[in-house]
């Protein structure tokens, strides 16, 4: 009965399920390229919480402990992971069913297939983040089925919440996933500035120059594109408010692309 309530009450579990996992489990390739990857979508909760995440951000030390799972039971039952904290205090208990929760809630577009939907009408930036921002995790996760370890379904649950809830993912949902790839979730409001380059009337785009040689594609709406199309003046500088367009995936932390809602041109009044 123990053993049962270590898993039933589990922050997350992961399982393995093919045709002969039962007998031979899962391999050391296929399990540790899992956990890593739930690991790491763990610890961009927490920087999401925190307000923290950014490209290539991660928790320090101290918080990495805090947030650290281990295995604390193993079924084979095809092949199944209880995962517990590391740390065993209440506080950490507390705040880590709240860090699988968020995860879980992450996760749920992925499974259902509606991601895009899921980012674009999420009004909290930091959720909009999180769910963009751990689609390459996700991905490493999913392609464990149908490779050569024999897994056909792998399934992520968080039953310590009071809406236990099961997310399943097969072969169908590991191609809309992988497909994802084409996508792009919006950054964090931001300023950046430099010299226009390039001006593309039919898709309303101007390329700039930032330092260092950088070029961004500024995505604009008509009137702010006609500011700069109509602007007398060479070498114009323009400092654009917008969010960065970040590909699904693309873990780069330098801004290729950029949609832009406020534009100000340097000396104008």
């Amino acid at each position: 009965m123990k053993q049962r309530e270590k898993y039933e009450n589990a922050l997350l579990t992961i399982r393995f399920i093919g045709e002969d996992i039962d007998e031979q489990g899962v391999s050391i390739y296929d399990f540790a390229s899992s956990l890593l990857s739930l690991q790491r979508i763990v610890n961009k909760a927490h920087l999401s919480i925190e307000g923290r995440l950014r490209k290539g951000a991660f928790p320090d030390k101290q918080a990495r402990t805090r947030i650290s799972l281990s295995i604390g039971e193993r079924r084979r039952t095809s092949d199944a992971f209880a995962l517990i904290p590391l740390l065993t205090d209440s506080t950490t208990l507390e705040y880590l069913k709240k860090i699988a929760d968020y995860v879980a809630s992450g996760l749920v577009g992925y499974c259902v297939g509606d991601v895009m939907k899921r980012i674009r009408g999420e009004n909290d930036e930091d959720k909009q983040q999180f769910i963009g921002a751990i689609h390459a995790d996700v991905v490493n996760i999913v392609n464990r089925i149908d490779a050569a370890g024999g897994i056909a379904k792998i399934e992520i649950g968080a039953p310590n919440q009071s809406k236990p809830l099961l997310i399943e993912f097969d072969e169908g949902k590991k191609d809309y996933i992988n497909g994802l790839a084409n996508e792009y979730y919006l950054g964090r409001n931001q300023t950046i500035e430099g010299g226009v380059y390039r001006l593309y009337p039919n898709s309303l785009i101007v390329t700039i120059r930032r330092p260092r040689g950088r070029k961004v594609n500024i995505f604009l709406s008509q009137e702010n594109f006609d500011k700069i199309r109509y602007n007398q003046g060479d070498e114009l500088q323009v400092k654009f408010r917008g969010r960065p367009r970040y590909k699904f995936g693309i873990e780069s932390l330098t801004i290729t692309d950029f949609e832009a809602d406020n534009i100000k041109i340097e000396g104008e009044i």
